[in-house]
């Protein structure tokens, strides 16, 4: 599978856009996205009607404006981001931004799609809540190449992931199938039914013995969430062991029923999480 690689890009003006003192700044960024367009590996970019981001609102804050780009490589981002007009313009960001406000995330996904905003935020608020790792990581991480693939039941794919499932799961009981494969290889994957109207539950995840330590199993239940979300699901509930339920507490979980004495039964346990729009 080819890769792109997709980078988000965050900060917080120190002036509304159209406020003469970062005038500079709006007057450029024409002339920096145009370099960037014309520059090799350049695949893609975030764009209004206006031919920029600054007026698409990702965040409750007006003043933070985000870049979302894809590139055929890391190399190709480095290229363009250290060298020629962006570089200078670079340069004099604490001009026009809150010192200390820049957040960044890149990631890898399959040539031919695009990230959406809400992708972008997802991996955002991964990094910055678990550190980086091959699901979202900063310029200057290396991490291996994964890619993460929402399949149908019905994909050739999602067989051939059975395995990594154990065998305990019927797939085609499954609307969604993720995968996260590394050099075109599975190495971790999960899946969801639907219960009701509004529910999912998700089943058993499985990362493989050599991908462990890599934050999968939480990048894999991060994308089921969002695919849930995206199907007009509102709720969803596992089942896990006490020890694993910190974890998925920080993740936004709670015991379903959970009478708030803060026992812990030595049994496996259900929990929930309602999945914001």
């Amino acid at each position: 599978m080819k890769r792109h690689l997709a980078q988000l890009n965050v900060a917080t003006l120190r002036y509304p856009i159209d406020d003469p003192r970062i005038a500079d700044f709006a007057d450029a960024l024409p002339i920096v996205n145009g370099a960037g367009e014309q520059s090799p590996g350049y695949v893609w970019r975030l764009q209004s009607d206006g031919g920029d981001a600054t007026d698409i609102r990702v965040f409750d804050d007006p003043l933070v404006i985000v870049n979302l780009t894809v590139w055929e490589s890391i190399g190709a981002l480095k290229s363009f981001a250290y060298r020629g007009v962006h570089r200078d313009f670079f340069k004099r960001r604490d001009e026009w931004f809150v010192e200390g406000s820049t957040r960044t995330a890149l990631w890898y996904l399959p040539a031919g799609t695009l990230p959406t905003t809400d992708d972008a935020r997802r991996r955002l608020e991964f990094l910055e809540m678990l550190g980086p790792s091959p699901y979202a990581f900063a310029m200057g991480q290396n991490r291996p190449p994964l890619v993460m693939v929402r399949l149908g039941p019905d994909a050739a794919r999602s067989h051939e992931l059975s395995q990594y499932l154990k065998g305990e799961i019927a797939l085609e009981d499954h609307e969604c199938v993720v995968a996260a494969e590394i050099d075109d290889e599975a190495v971790a994957c999960g899946a969801y039914r639907r219960v009701d109207d509004t529910t999912a539950e998700v089943k058993r995840m499985y990362v493989a013995p050599s991908a462990r330590r890599m934050r999968l199993g939480s990048a894999i239940l991060a994308e089921l969430e969002a695919a849930a979300r995206d199907n007009g699901l509102h709720r969803l509930v596992l089942e896990t062991w006490p020890r694993q339920l910190p974890g998925l507490e920080a993740f936004g979980y709670r015991r379903c029923g959970d009478p708030g004495d803060g026992r812990r039964s030595a049994e496996p346990m259900r929990v929930e999480k309602a999945l914001s729009a």
